[in-house]
């Protein structure tokens, strides 16, 4: 092992390891809980969230970089995703564990180690088959090698560009999609005439909006 490595437990390195909220669904409030179906391929997806009305502000609350590890039920439980973006009145349910390290340094390195690690973290699970749980006992329990200062620099450095360009390319597809969902059925209808613009101005507007498209894809 490099000079300054060491093995340590998830407990070590973070001071919040729980589960999430029993959520009350409201539709009239802005505050959003997210559940299994929000955490996919290593991302949260907001999109998926529900509103619901708090009891009250709680340190469960998510924060930039927390981990969040499905923890209920066979193919799902396992599925991992970090919070890469400022998050405003967002919760997760009690399906889903909060994990957050207590120095910002170790929060990259440990969502991506979970990311390459999810079968492993499903093994961990209690329960027979439908009922299974992951205790949170078990994720604080979790073994891993924590590389040394100098080489957590160097892959926060080389890292947080990487995710902060993700979420930027997330945040345009969903603009585009809300413009593409308000203009279509206006398009459709004839509301929107299109009948004076020319196909070779047309094609190009085309042409620039698919290698936009193909670039933010190919980035996440």
């Amino acid at each position: 092992m490099p000079v300054g490595w060491r093995w340590i437990e998830v407990n070590e390195i973070c001071e919040m390891v729980c589960r999430g909220i029993t959520p009350k669904y409201n539709t009239n409030s802005d505050e959003t809980v997210l559940g299994q179906t929000c955490v996919r391929n290593n991302l949260v997806l907001l999109e998926n969230g529900r509103l619901h009305s708090p009891k009250k502000v709680t340190e469960k609350w998510l924060q930039k970089y927390d981990l969040l590890i499905n923890s209920t039920g066979v193919g799902s439980l396992g599925r991992t995703a970090q919070v890469w973006f400022e998050p405003t009145k967002l919760v997760v349910d009690s399906h889903v564990t909060i994990v957050r390290c207590n120095d910002k340094k170790h929060a990259l390195y440990l969502g991506f180690w979970a990311f390459e690690h999810e079968k492993y973290i499903e093994s961990l699970h209690t329960g027979s088959t439908g009922q299974t749980e992951l205790p949170r006992d078990h994720v604080k329990a979790i073994r891993l090698v924590l590389p040394s200062d100098e080489a957590l620099e160097r892959f926060n450095k080389m890292s947080a560009p990487s995710v902060e360009l993700i979420v930027a390319n997330q945040e345009e597809s969903k603009r585009l999609a809300d413009l593409r969902d308000a203009l279509l059925p206006k398009l459709m209808s004839g509301r929107i005439d299109v009948s004076k613009i020319g196909l070779t101005q047309l094609n190009s507007h085309l042409a620039k909006y698919f290698m936009f498209t193909m670039a933010s894809l190919s980035i996440c």
